[in-house]
């Protein structure tokens, strides 16, 4: 009996330095340089100029650019116009981070209507801020880290279907009107919902 209560009070003891002690950190140090092939090394070389000298240039660039614009203007006219603008910002790199297969232009489109800009304008922002952000700062700061993920082989099979998709889209199907952009992203949502949803039931989106 005493040797059954000694080895519960240690079971018990244990129990708790487990949940008291904090789980051990995991820290990404990138890949390291004598695994990577030359090019891969000029690559990490290049990104590491980008993240030090180059994208923080690029951040106060584009951060000064609306003081320079509006001027007087930049509190009463710039920061009260576009104060949603973070936090949709914060929404639409939240869900894809999370794994769901939704890119931010399906958080942009919707809410930049509801504010009453046009629909064309709204998909050029998307397109733009997508370019910069996914076209631009993702793989570039992957060269700094792990050049290795970097895989151009795929750039080559996937251009032609992507210039196909581009010059489809401006000659044979234009869009002119917004209600036909607005048609064209409630079906394009309509059949994403019906991907995740096939995804999640059969477990396909780890």
């Amino acid at each position: 009996m005493t040797s059954h209560r000694l080895l519960s009070q240690e079971s018990q003891d244990a129990y708790q330095l487990t949940c008291a002690s904090p789980p051990p950190k995991r820290k990404f140090k990138g890949a390291n340089p004598d695994q990577l092939t030359p090019f891969q090394q000029k690559l990490m070389v290049a990104g590491d100029v980008w993240r030090k000298f180059i994208a923080p240039s690029t951040l106060a660039f584009f951060l000064v650019l609306p003081v320079l614009i509006y001027k007087g203007q930049y509190i009463t006219k710039f920061l009260v116009d576009t104060w949603y603008v973070p936090i949709m910002g914060i929404v639409g790199c939240t869900i894809p981070s999370g794994g769901a297969p939704v890119a931010g232009g399906v958080v942009f489109l919707p809410i930049l209507t509801m504010k009453h800009i046009d629909a064309h304008e709204a998909v050029a922002f998307a397109a733009s801020t997508q370019m910069i952000g996914v076209g631009i700062f993702a793989p570039m700061g992957w060269m700094s880290r792990d050049p290795s993920v970097l895989m151009g082989s795929f750039l080559k099979p996937m251009f032609p279907f992507a210039f196909a998709g581009l010059v489809f889209s401006y000659l044979v199907t234009p869009l002119n009107k917004s209600d036909e952009v607005l048609l064209a992203f409630t079906i394009f949502v309509m059949c994403l919902a019906v991907y995740i949803t096939k995804g999640l039931v059969h477990n396909h989106l780890d």
